[in-house]
């Protein structure tokens, strides 16, 4: 076994031995591995008050002349980082997943999908301007659009790298800075991208990184050097970051929690409808906020979709998640290991049946036992009022609802706190249009689930969020716009002289 490193936090004009002795006097925190329990890296929490400090004064400071540059000059450094990220595939999937359990597969897949991010936003930043106006009298009206100035970026654990790149990404590129903070959990990958920004040209001070857990965002979010903050995790954290942002009139993206419906009609391709329900519960081993957990399934083929589920379910490979055979890893944490087996056990004592799953894996090579293993749980005679129903479990907890008409399901779809996506499998496209038309949710698929290309927006309805990362969405999140009135003739005035 590696021995276990310190991990500290990227922090402009400090070196490393400097923010190890000035971080020891806090709490040690260790990472495990959810392969097997055991400690892999570990670093002192918190970043200390002063730190922080220090690192937004930086921001500031930097972020004035990284905004001068030509928009040209900061996409090509973003296509040097991904360059580098390309370079670095195997280093920053394996990295992941130790600090994730997600497959290994999964994680390479992450990386291509960062190098087409920064690509993306590197293409977009020289293509975007202002508009011009004509206006009465010879006179002209002209938009700019500029940076924000200092952020925040907070990070969630499932998918530390593609939250660190969706926030950082369109920040930079479109002259802010930005001071991340990862998931306690998770924050090796966040460290590996400041490096990489550094070794790509991206300026000392632009793109920091602090290290601890909410005490530390909560000081962020506070301060009045911040113009913007971005969060992904839970309704009840966002909420409160939201309000704390909202005391200082800063901007917010929210990307929050979800318990989305994924609709199967009686037209639908079965086999494809299995395939977009196990990758919208198992993926990721079902850390994913916008899994369609809620799986409702037409009453006429409810029985074959179940039984040929099952059928496949049992045939997933669970195991190490650095070998490219697995299919299923373990939870990322023994938190949300127990979290999911609570889910479980109320599901059975409210009344819904376990058709499959649902345990601890205690059937792997010694070196895995301790591992946070699962089985996928399946379950059916569900209803919409079952706490596996309404609340978001985070884990691999399918429930199949059954329902009889188009009308029904779309109300029944809707009746949720959550809105971040939703999915509708049918071979007659008018009805699928129909339906995502009807469903309120900020990301929907039509015989698909869960892909998401860089180039839509992403974001949620109602309690899954506010405001929208990636695509031309991500302009919005980090620019703002200033009005310029240009008259071309004399001030007209009806005051005397």
């Amino acid at each position: 076994m590696a021995t276990p490193k310190v991990l500290t936090p990227f922090i402009a004009k400090s070196t490393k031995d400097c923010l190890v002795t000035n971080i020891k006097q806090g709490r040690k925190h260790t990472l495990i591995n959810p392969v097997n329990a055991k400690p892999q890296n570990y670093y002192y929490c918190q970043t200390p008050s002063s730190q922080i400090q220090h690192a937004l004064e930086c921001a500031k400071q930097a972020q004035a002349a990284w905004a001068s540059e030509s928009p040209a000059h900061r996409a090509s450094i973003l296509r040097t980082a991904a360059t580098i990220m390309s370079q670095s595939k195997d280093l920053l999937s394996e990295m992941e997943t130790s600090d994730t359990g997600r497959v290994i597969r999964e994680t390479k897949y992450d990386v291509d999908e960062g190098i087409e991010c920064l690509n993306y936003y590197a293409a977009l930043a020289n293509t975007l301007g202002g508009e011009m106006y004509k206006l009465p009298g010879s006179n002209l009206g002209y938009t700019l659009r500029e940076p924000l100035g200092v952020t925040v970026g907070i990070g969630a654990w499932n998918y530390p790298l593609q939250g660190a790149l969706w926030k950082s990404v369109p920040a930079l590129v479109f002259g802010n800075s930005m001071i991340f903070k990862p998931s306690e959990y998770t924050p090796s990958s966040a460290l590996w991208l400041a490096e990489c920004y550094a070794e790509a040209g991206v300026p000392e001070g632009v793109f920091q990184v602090v290290l601890g857990d909410g005490h530390v965002g909560n000081e962020l979010v506070n301060s009045d050097l911040v113009s913007k903050i971005s969060f992904t995790g839970s309704v009840g954290v966002g909420r409160r970051v939201y309000e704390t942002a909202a005391r200082g009139m800063k901007k917010v993206t929210m990307e929050l929690g979800g318990k989305s419906p994924l609709i199967i009609f009686d037209d639908a391709d079965l086999e494809n409808a299995v395939s977009a329900a196990m990758l919208a519960n198992f993926y990721s081993n079902g850390q994913v906020c916008s899994n369609g957990t809620r799986v409702f399934v037409h009453e006429s083929i409810i029985e074959e979709f179940v039984d040929r589920l099952v059928e496949r379910t049992k045939k997933l490979r669970i195991g190490d998640p650095k070998d490219d055979s697995i299919d299923v890893g373990p939870m990322a944490n023994k938190d949300q290991f127990e979290k999911v087996l609570r889910y479980v056990d109320t599901g059975v004592k409210e009344g819904a049946s376990l058709r499959y799953g649902g345990k601890r894996i205690n059937d792997l090579p010694e070196e895995l036992r301790d591992g946070y293993f699962l089985s996928p749980a399946i379950f059916t005679n569900c209803t919409d009022g079952m706490t596996i129903c309404k609340e978001e479990v985070f884990g691999m907890l399918l429930s199949i609802l059954s329902f009889s008409s188009e009308d029904e399901v779309v109300t029944r779809a809707n009746n949720t706190e959550f809105g971040l996506a939703a999915g509708v499998f049918t071979r007659d496209l008018q009805r699928g249009h129909r339906v995502v038309d009807k469903l309120q949710a900020g990301v929907t698929w039509i015989n698909n689930y869960n892909l998401a290309p860089m180039n839509l927006p992403w974001g949620g309805f109602k309690h899954s969020g506010i405001g929208r990362e990636n695509g031309t969405g991500g302009v919005e999140s980090w620019t703002q716009l200033k009005s310029v009135y240009v008259e071309m003739g004399r001030v007209e005035c009806d005051y005397p002289k």
